[in-house]
């Protein structure tokens, strides 16, 4: 049972802090690197600044463990972190039905990281996706994926170390996102650098 708390407590503290991660330039530059990746693999969540790994998890085990959490559902919860990354980001067609409803799949994830209009800032769970229905954030056609994945533009470097100093570099002018059309679309993020965008 503790367990399960220590789950839904962290993946709550992880939704917001990955909400401040495309909501805030400074913050952004740095998780862009993990979204730069045009083909989503096993690997994909590998993908990551180190500033950006470091802020994730500092500002998610440190309180954590000040809140009081025993060390066992701790160490539990990054070894189903770690599978769970490995699980959504993987490169497979197939769906999970209801079951994308109750906890995150490849077909949720992928939306997170996809380059169309309508997938702008969706689907920031990273195991309960019943976060991004209270929130207005939740985004899962039944039928179809992203037609592509990335950050529009893509002008990220390729390499360890270019990506390593990219985030440090003078950022050039981005146009911002347009949020699909219609009364369920959350408003984009103002403050926010790179996008993901629609390609034109």
């Amino acid at each position: 049972a503790v367990t399960v708390v220590a789950i839904v407590a962290i993946d709550f503290a992880n939704f917001f802090v990955h909400y401040l991660q495309h909501r805030y330039s400074w913050l952004w530059r740095f998780h862009a690197i993990h979204h730069s990746t045009e083909v989503l693999d096993w690997m994909s969540g590998n993908r990551q600044h180190i500033v950006d790994a470091a802020v994730t998890r500092g500002l998610i085990y440190i309180p954590a463990f000040a809140l009081g959490f025993a060390e066992l559902p701790m160490v539990l919860y990054v070894v189903l972190v770690s599978v769970q990354s490995v699980f959504i980001h993987a490169n497979v067609n197939f769906r999970f039905g209801r079951l994308s409803y109750l906890f995150a799949t490849p077909h949720f994830h992928h939306w997170h990281h996809g380059v169309d209009r309508e997938a702008i800032d969706r689907n920031f769970a990273i195991h309960l996706p019943v976060l991004d229905m209270l929130f207005g954030t939740f985004h899962l056609p039944a039928d179809r994926w992203p037609q592509g994945y990335g950050v529009d533009p893509n002008d990220g470097p390729s390499g360890y170390l270019a990506q390593w100093a990219y985030p440090f570099m003078p950022q050039r002018t981005r146009r911002p996102a347009i949020a699909p059309d219609g009364p369920a679309a959350p408003p984009p993020c103002p403050d926010r650098g790179p996008r993901h965008d629609q390609r034109p």
